[in-house]
């Protein structure tokens, strides 16, 4: 099977969107990879039920944690990718990640964005150092980026890291830090450690948002709208 091939498993966090799961499914079995889906953590949740946390960000956060505790405790991968349910992914994934491992792997990385938000091209400058010496599959790079990048629409995640996160960001440590960092993947799990994103985007998200906040809307649309290429994504 190409999973264990690659020792690399994909995990979908997921709140009981039949639509999104049911088109993810479609578009990874089109490329012939499995996904692993999460269960759902609700606001009721035991973790986060006593606690001043906003309970749905906190929801999202737990089970980005849920699906590194699986991959760490129950599988011998050395990575895992973990997605949102709401992206395009690349045709040629399977074909690429081997090489994308491997560059990860000598790069000593911790977390490697495959997909995020961003509605303009990646600008070369120090913001964005680039960190590989040449491109991989001669169409990938792997640059820096700064805190202001957000998305973890799609991420490689080493298994020493996925402990990492597991360890570090507790309920203690959001209930603790309340006041200096939102208990939410975009500012820990793509904040910390030896980090890059990858150019161009493997996974694009699909455009829409669930917020209700017009700004946050028309920020996702002009991200999707800038990156997706239907010649390339699924």
């Amino acid at each position: 099977m190409l999973l264990c091939l690659l020792m690399v498993l994909f995990y979908v966090v997921n709140f009981n969107d039949d639509d999104r799961k049911r088109r993810m499914i479609n578009r990874f079995r089109a490329v012939d990879i499995d996904l692993h889906f999460i269960d759902p953590v609700y606001e009721t949740d035991p973790r986060i039920r006593e606690t001043n946390l906003y309970k749905r960000t906190s929801a999202i956060m737990l089970q980005h944690i849920d699906s590194l505790h699986h991959f760490y405790y129950n599988t011998s991968a050395e990575h895992c990718v973990v997605c949102e349910d709401d992206i395009h992914i690349s045709k040629s994934i399977a074909d690429d990640m081997p090489n994308i491992i491997n560059t990860f792997t000598e790069m000593n990385l911790d977390v490697l964005l495959l997909g995020y938000l961003w509605p303009t091209d990646i600008p070369d400058n120090f913001h964005f150092p680039v960190l590989t010496e040449s491109t991989i599959n001669n169409k990938y790079k792997i640059t820096g980026f700064p805190d202001d990048l957000w998305g973890c629409q799609m991420y490689l995640v080493s298994r020493s890291h996925a402990r990492y996160i597991m360890e570090t960001f507790t309920i203690k440590f959001a209930v603790d830090n309340l006041e200096k960092i939102h208990y939410n993947p975009d500012w820990t799990i793509t904040k910390y450690g030896r980090r890059g994103i990858i150019t161009p985007m493997l996974a694009v998200e699909e455009g829409d948002d669930k917020s209700g906040h017009a700004g946050q809307t028309g920020f996702h649309k002009d991200c999707h709208d800038h990156n997706f290429n239907p010649d390339i994504h699924i």
